[in-house]
């Protein structure tokens, strides 16, 4: 438990920009690798694009979903570092939008 918050600690002193960039990698490398890995399960970029969005939001549902160990791993990538970026840029947008207004 002590390795998630030094994690999340390290998370929230990164800068906007990088956790962006950070998010866009993620996002990127799980859309292209579910294609390649999984083509008959994500026939379209497209289709590996929203199975990552779901995953990475926590929203799943269940119409796409790896099935060779591959894709499980490349879910569990997700799940793991997906999460928490996404997490750690919804809370800089939050609070740049809360100290904007105020």
């Amino acid at each position: 438990m002590h390795i998630f918050f030094r994690v999340w600690r390290g998370l929230s002193k990164l800068s906007f920009l990088n956790i962006v960039l950070a998010s866009l990698v993620i996002i990127l490398t799980g859309t292209l690798v579910g294609h390649w890995v999984e083509p008959e399960t994500f026939p379209s970029l497209f289709d590996s694009f929203w199975w990552t969005m779901t995953t990475l939001t926590t929203v799943g549902y269940g119409d796409f979903f790896p099935s060779s160990v591959g894709g499980r791993w490349l879910g569990i990538f997700l799940f793991l570092f997906g999460i928490g970026i996404i997490g750690a840029l919804i809370g800089k947008l939050v609070k740049s939008v809360r100290r904007f207004n105020g």
